[in-house]
């Protein structure tokens, strides 16, 4: 991957968006199983959310753990909520979301759920 593609990963600025992960311990070595991220909408005051856990790791409360604390950061910036775009087979991501505590509108359009999130 050229380095200025690369950078565009590592490089993180956090008044726009945030990045954490979720990190195991697998044979004395850190393994990455798990990424939540948020870019922020200035105009709405709500940031589009993604997860991403490794499928080996799925169904395991890390992706719970990953949303909560993406909240915390997101209220504390003085957000109002999360959008998001969840394919309509993923079932287990909707139902994390439904979950969550949020006042959700949801429409459905090309195979896709458009989430907008608001906090309570």
């Amino acid at each position: 991957m050229p380095h200025e593609r690369l950078q565009n990963f590592v490089v993180i600025d956090y008044t726009a968006e945030m990045v954490i992960l979720a990190i195991l311990e697998e044979e004395e070595r850190e393994i990455v199983v798990g990424v939540g991220q948020y870019g922020i909408d200035p105009e709405t005051h709500t940031a589009e959310v993604a997860l991403v856990v490794r499928d080996t790791d799925q169904q395991k409360g890390i992706g719970a753990e990953l949303l909560d604390y993406l909240t915390v950061l997101a209220k504390r910036e003085g957000l109002l909520g999360f959008t998001a775009e969840v394919l309509v087979e993923n079932e287990p991501m909707m139902r994390l979301f439904e979950r969550s505590g949020f006042a959700i509108e949801k429409r459905r359009e090309a195979g896709v759920y458009e989430l907008r999130m608001l906090f309570t």
